[in-house]
Parts: structure tokens; sequence; C-alpha cells
């Protein structure tokens, strides 16, 4: 008979799909990364981008905290539903703050955060528990609570002390998350080739929260048009970032989504691929929050001038999407594609090409080297199926 732990842990070997209680869940991060963009966009400028940034790693960390945790978990089990319900509604408060987390609503961002952090690491440490991965969240809960505590430290003060306080805070969950949670002497961080990963679950949920970030990206183009009187500039600035999104689908799915699926199918460590796409995820997240606010200023003001933090944001954007990209198939395959090395080199140039120029100028050019990556996955280079089964052309 399975103990009340082993009742809702996955077995060793058990498959793991994707449940639609888990799809609902990301709903509220649809909710969240939403609210990261208009955040940027109330003041596109260095205090505000430096607030997206840390809030936007902040909410990746909770999520894919949530993806990794429930990897090991049963889904259809009632606590884990409970739980994942529970997180739904911590999910739910902390996204509602984001827009006035660093005035008026700092409490209700930490409330739900920690609510978020602290009551999945303790469901998991006795869910887990007599496991490696049971020893595994003691460790996260000896690296989130200090960190915690640094979240309402900065919550109690305002300003500038409030921003070093939770950038403190987030970088040190990313950097425990990177670790693996390590702690000296006997709390060797976790192995992860011997944790039973499911790697084709962890990949279904990085593709669909991928969806969910660019799918922001169109609704903020399309709100960003209906809100404003019809010209054909606007509708030109429309079609640009439009073409844009779909080169950025297309770049992701067409050749590095089909290499990480592959290297998870064949590897001997699904653990390593997923922590490799964990990473590139975050960045990603990121830059697409950066290209959604580009674009809706384009859209909204298409004739308007080229501010520093426009050209950052449309043209730094799209370049980090392409590094993290580059760094993922490096590691994956053992090189990287040059296509993304020259499409990083094509945007600074044109970034500063275009920073005397309309609005409409820099989004059309932004696209235009996302196009053209995105040709060159089609048709520089073998089908991305078979890349990864031998020296590969770099693309």
């Amino acid at each position: 008979m399975r103990s009340r732990a082993d009742a809702v842990s996955r077995r060793p070997g058990a498959e793991r799909v994707v449940t639609p209680l888990e799809l609902f869940f990301d709903l509220v991060y649809v909710f969240a990364i939403g609210q990261l963009s208009h955040h940027l966009l109330a003041h596109v400028g260095l205090r505000t981008g430096v607030e997206t940034v840390i809030l936007g790693l902040a909410v990746v960390y909770a999520w894919y905290m949530t993806a990794w945790g429930t990897n090991w978990l049963e889904p259809d089990r009632t606590p884990v539903r409970l739980l994942l319900v529970g997180m739904m509604f911590a999910s739910l408060l902390m996204s509602g703050a984001i827009a006035d987390a660093f005035d008026g609503r700092a409490w209700m961002f930490v409330v739900g955060y920690l609510l978020l952090q602290l009551g999945r690491t303790t469901f998991l440490m006795v869910a887990l528990r007599g496991r490696t991965q049971g020893g595994h969240f003691v460790h996260v809960a000896v690296w989130e609570l200090p960190f915690g505590a640094l979240l309402v430290a900065g919550a109690v003060t305002e300003g500038v002390a409030r921003l070093v306080l939770w950038g403190l805070a987030v970088v040190g969950l990313h950097v425990g998350g990177w670790s693996l949670h390590w702690l000296p002497g006997p709390g060797r961080r976790l192995d992860l080739a011997h944790t039973e990963i499911a790697g084709s679950h962890l990949i279904e949920r990085f593709r669909l929260f991928f969806i969910i970030a660019l799918g922001e990206t169109v609704l903020t183009e399309g709100r960003a048009f209906s809100d404003e009187p019809f010209t054909a500039a606007r509708l030109f600035a429309l079609v640009a970032g439009f073409t844009g999104t779909v080169a950025l689908w297309w770049c992701y799915f067409r050749r590095v989504e089909r290499i990480g699926v592959q290297a998870a199918e064949t590897a001997e460590d699904a653990g390593a691929v997923g922590r490799r796409g964990t990473w590139t995820l975050t960045l990603v997240v990121l830059a697409l929050i950066g290209i959604a606010v580009a674009d809706q200023l384009a859209i909204a003001r298409p004739d308007g001038d080229a501010t520093l933090g426009f050209t950052v944001l449309a043209f730094g954007g799209p370049a980090v999407f392409l590094v993290a990209q580059f760094f993922f198939l490096h590691d994956a395959r053992g090189r990287g594609p040059r296509s993304r090395l020259l499409g990083v080199a094509a945007l600074a140039v044109l970034g500063l090409a275009t920073a005397p120029l309309p609005l409409i100028a820099g989004t059309t050019a932004a696209t235009a080297v996302l196009v053209g990556v995105a040709v060159a996955d089609s048709f520089g280079h073998r089908d991305p199926a078979t890349e990864g089964r031998g020296p590969a052309s770099a693309g």
C-alpha cells in the first residue's frame, strides 16, 4: 500500500503529460506578462526598465519552479489539484500588484509571491520525502527563506532601497536555481540524471509558456492598433510588428524547440536539457516583453521620433532573443548557428542607423532582421530534426 506521500508523487519512470489544470494555471501568467508590459509602457525609461526586469525575473522564477516541482507529482491526485488552485490564486495576487509593486501595492506582491513559493516548497518537501527530490526541496527552502526576507524588507522600504533589495532577492533566487540549490557539506546539489525527470512534460510546459509570452505580444499589438484612429502608417506598423512576431515564432519552433525535443528524447539526462531550456526561456520572456512594448509604441506613434528607450527595446529585445537561442543551440549541439550572431550584429548596426528616424523605421528594420534569421533557419541548413545526430552546419 502506498504511503500518503507516495500517493501524490509520480512513480519513477511513469509518463507525465500536461493536464488541463496546468493549462488553467498558466492563464494567470498571461495576465502577469501583460501587467509587466503595461508597467514598462507607462514610462519607458531606465528606472522602469530595471523594475520590469526585476519583476519579470520574479515571475518567471515562480512559474518555472512550479513546472519543475509538479513534474514529480501525480497531477490527478486531489491534494495536487488543490495545490495548483492555491498557487493559481497566489499568482493572481502577485500579478494584480505588478503595476504598482514599486508604489502602493508592494505588500500585495510580496504576500502573493511568498504564499506561492513557500506553499509549493513545503508541499513538495512533504510529498517527496524519502526520495532524492524531497531532500532537494529542503535545500530550496534554505535558499528561498533568506531571499524571501529580502522581499519583505523591500516592501517595508521605498524608492531605491526597495529596488536594490528586490533586485538582490530575485538574482539570489535565480542563482539558487542555476546551482540546483547547492549547499555546502552534505548538501551537494541535486543530480538531475537520477531524479526521473519527465522530459516531455517539461518541454511541453516550456512550449506553452513561450506561446503565452508571444501571444501577449500579439494582444499588445492589437490593442495598440484598436485604441488609435486608423491611418496607413499605423497599419504598416501593425504589419511590421505582426510579421516580426511570426518570425519569432518561426525561429523558436522551426529550429530551437525541435532540437530541444530531440535532445530530451535521446539524452541520458533529460533534466540537463530542461535546465538549459529554463534559462533560455527566462531570457526569451524578458525579450518578448521589450519587443511587445516597442511594437505598441510604434503602432501608437509611427511617425514619432525614436527615443533611446524605444531603440533599446526594439533592437535589444530581438538581440536578447537571438543570444538566448544561440547559447541553447551551442550547448545542445556543441556549436551555435552563425545566423543568430549575424542577426545580433545586424540589429546593432540598424539600431544606430535608424536612431534619427521615426519609430516605424526602427520596427521595420528589426523585423527585417528577424525575418532574415527565420529564412536562414528554413533554407540555410539541413532539417533540424537531424541536426543533433552528428556534426552540423553552423546555419
